[in-house]
């Protein structure tokens, strides 16, 4: 049952903490002691209501855990691409509304996406991969992700798909995006960050048949796992595994593999709504 916003928002967040709820699919809205933010909001039904998919493959198995227009005092919208599920204008146009101060992190892509359904381009900060940016309290650093392949957006010459590291609160938290693993990868992290506390790491995998059905696929749990460990996570947080029925594997895999490879891997599955308190 998700926590009432009277409460998250009445909770304190001191130092090496941070507030996590997570939104389902690849969404996080997160706390920290002076900022809140979000990352990959998906919390309508645009998919198919933009006609990207259809409604027997892409029905949500959950109804969204928040209603955008009641989230309120959120300071950033993080977008790691301009998919259909990770980049919403049914999600961003009411927390606009709701939060008329609101600042945009995203690639140019998913810019010009927003750009088309009226958003001002002021909201805007645009990431550069490789460079540390500041914005309030928080500094992000975006990373290439391939979603299949490193592509680049052939109008700016910018990477359409990316993760973030973002530290604030004396936390350091890595959201992957949609992505596979690639050569450079870990060197591109290291140079983000030299520690890791909080991944967030798709484990859906890829197959042929989800393929055939329109759905680009991402690290397996496997290689979800060896990310994780590769990066010394504190803790990793599963995602992009639950809102379509069609696109999901069993998390008995993940749970299977940590048994074997890494006992002591710190793994926490959350459901759609669910508050996690990350305390280093």
């Amino acid at each position: 049952m998700p926590f009432s916003h009277a409460l998250f928002d009445s909770l304190e967040v001191p130092p090496q903490t941070l507030l996590i709820e997570y939104l389902g699919q690849a969404g996080y809205r997160i706390k920290a002691d002076k900022t809140s933010f979000l990352i990959d909001p998906y919390l309508s039904n645009y998919v198919v209501d933009g006609g990207f998919g259809p409604a027997e493959i892409f029905h949500r198995e959950f109804p969204p855990p928040e209603n955008p227009v009641e989230l309120c005092d959120i300071d950033f919208i993080f977008i790691t691409h301009d998919h259909a599920d990770h980049c919403d204008p049914n999600t961003v146009l009411p927390l606009i509304e709701a939060n008329p101060e609101i600042k945009i992190i995203c690639p140019a892509t998913a810019a010009r996406k927003l750009l088309s359904f009226g958003v001002d381009r002021s909201r805007f900060i645009d990431p550069i991969v490789g460079q540390r940016l500041y914005a309030g309290d928080l500094a992000f650093t975006a990373v290439a992700s391939a979603h299949y392949e490193h592509e680049l957006d052939p109008l700016t010459g910018t990477d359409i798909y990316l993760g973030y590291v973002i530290t604030v609160n004396d936390v350091v938290l890595y959201h992957s995006g949609d992505t596979i693993l690639y050569p450079g990868m870990y060197d591109q992290l290291s140079l983000a960050s030299d520690h890791f506390d909080v991944v967030c790491l798709p484990v859906n995998g890829r197959d042929a048949q989800r393929e055939a059905q329109g759905m680009i696929g991402n690290l397996d749990a496997g290689e979800a796992l060896e990310l994780a460990l590769q990066l010394q996570a504190q803790v990793m947080l599963p995602m992009h595994n639950d809102l379509f029925a069609a696109n999901r594997v069993s998390p008995a895999i993940l749970a299977q593999l940590a048994d074997t490879r890494a006992p002591h891997q710190r793994i926490h599955w959350l459901k759609p709504g669910e508050l996690y308190w990350y305390i280093q």
